[in-house]
């Protein structure tokens, strides 16, 4: 989905951090708008069970053969795209707020892992697999302080992540960004180290919880200005990679040498003289919470 021309709004303070890729596009009859989210510093179910593999250093020897790393990734990585209703007005009438993210497979039978912010406020929202077959997916559940949700696709026989203990993940360790960058290049993957572990960044969370907003320039990256409220924050404990992630890889997973998931793709850093500051949510914290909203549909600690 590429970005279209964006209309001017108005200008809020600069932010530090930005979610690394909802790609959003606000349509209507009389032509379209768009924005992205960004980041300030600082129901019952089938319960899945995840491969655990342990995530530690590998050298050049011992690593598996690059082809092969980048197949079971891709495989365990889908493309998402969301519909969201947004408020009619007089002249325009309603308009459709388009976005698009990535998720990770958690189960084959189709329980899938994303970024609560690429979901939030959709209406609709269909998921891509790595074999260009596409669903619609419900949501299962959605925790916004943690930045996680879960979605369900009828599907079988699905490719499922293998996740590392990401509590063992070490400083330098080779690092691999899949996801899908501009809404467009499904299935992309870049390569990096683990630049830092146990990293803390501040997120805002908005009162509506929704998904659209306008920006002020004609970058992929703006502050909020939809009138979307920031009255509350919450604090993420992070890994800091510099693999490079771009709009459209939120939800999208971090692996490591083995191709064995370690965190889930959500923020990056908003300045412009800035690069290589990616950052993803350890797959220990991910897996724990999607546990409890398929179990329970909800987080309750």
């Amino acid at each position: 989905m590429e970005e279209r021309k964006r209309r001017n709004g108005p200008r809020g303070h600069i932010s530090k951090y930005i979610v690394s890729g909802v790609l959003v596009l606000a349509l209507s009859a009389a032509g379209g708008v768009g924005g992205a989210y960004w980041y300030t510093h600082s129901q019952a179910g089938t319960v899945v069970t995840t491969t655990t593999a342990t995530a530690t250093p590998t050298s050049t020897s011992s690593a598996k053969d690059a082809s092969s790393i980048a197949s079971k990734m891709s495989q365990s990585v889908v493309a998402i795209t969301t519909e969201e209703m947004t408020t009619s007005n007089f002249w325009y009438g309603s308009q459709v707020s388009s976005g698009a993210g990535s998720g990770v497979i958690m189960s084959s039978d189709g329980y899938i892992i994303t970024n609560a912010h690429v979901v939030s406020g959709a209406s609709k929202i269909k998921v891509t697999t790595s074999n260009n077959k596409t669903y619609t997916a419900k949501l299962v559940g959605s925790y916004t302080k943690g930045d996680i949700a879960v979605l369900k696709i009828e599907a079988t026989g699905l490719k499922a992540a293998t996740f590392a203990d990401s509590s063992k993940i070490k400083q330098g360790q080779v690092t691999y960004a899949v996801g899908n960058p501009e809404g467009t290049f499904a299935n992309s993957i870049t390569s990096g180290i683990v630049s830092a572990v146990s990293r803390k960044i501040t997120i805002s969370l908005s009162d509506d919880d929704s998904s659209s907003s306008d920006s002020d320039d004609n970058s992929w990256f703006s502050q909020y200005t939809s009138g979307r409220s920031q009255s509350s924050t919450t604090t993420l404990n992070v890994i800091q990679t510099d693999a490079a992630v771009s709009p459209g890889n939120s939800g999208g997973g971090l692996f490591n040498a083995n191709g064995d998931l370690i965190g889930i793709v959500n923020a990056k850093s908003s300045d412009s003289d800035s690069e290589g500051l990616g950052f993803a949510i350890p797959a220990n914290t991910a897996v724990k919470i999607a546990k409890q909203l398929i179990t329970n549909g909800k987080v309750s600690s």
